[in-house]
């Protein structure tokens, strides 16, 4: 004779073990996701920055020191693009080509600056 109904599954309903394992790791999945996707930071009061600068600074003064980070930026990013082969390589160096460029218009500036 055929038997027309399937066997039940072999495992019976999960255990309350099991269950509380289920929900940890679905907790741990929801804490994960919200820390990479949702703005995990507290919001920085508009009044605070990481470097003040302060405001006795002249327009002269700031553009030499802008001159200088980005002429240390891009030295850096060179050296750092000497050890590094294809897309990794053609990124950083293109960092080196950006401050050379933004470099180049503060000195301009500095030059127009500095002949008023």
């Amino acid at each position: 004779m055929k038997k027309i109904v399937p066997d039940p599954p072999s495992s019976g309903l999960p255990d309350a073990a099991e269950c509380l394992a289920l929900s940890l790791d679905r907790a741990a999945a929801e804490r994960a996701l919200n820390y990479y996707l949702n703005d995990h930071q507290p919001a920085r009061p508009v009044g605070t920055a990481t470097y003040a600068i302060p405001d006795s600074v002249n327009l002269e003064a700031a553009l030499a020191q802008a001159s200088d980070l980005l002429r240390c930026m891009g030295a850096t990013a060179s050296e750092a693009g000497n050890g590094l082969n294809g897309s990794p390589r053609d990124v950083v160096l293109s960092i080196v080509h950006l401050a050379e460029l933004a470099k180049a218009y503060v000195d301009k500036s500095l030059d127009c600056l500095v002949a008023h």
